[in-house]
């Protein structure tokens, strides 16, 4: 396999991970959330900063991890 089609192959592999995580997360937030005082049109905002968070948090644990 040359260096292009390995990078194609590993490009949607990461994207077809990144997709079912954010699924993953998208639930776990909900599931979290049930008990977070709110009000409505609060809760996307909330959810939205927490899912943003969460992800920064992945971030920043990989990027330190593969230094």
């Amino acid at each position: 396999m040359e260096i292009k089609d390995k990078t194609i192959a590993i490009d949607e592999i990461a994207m077809g991970i990144a997709g079912i995580t954010l699924e993953l997360m998208e639930d776990s937030v909900d599931w979290q959330l049930e008990d977070f005082p709110q009000n409505g049109d609060d809760y996307n905002t909330i959810h939205t900063a927490v899912m943003t968070k969460a992800i920064e948090y992945m971030y920043l644990q990989t990027k330190m991890e593969y230094r």
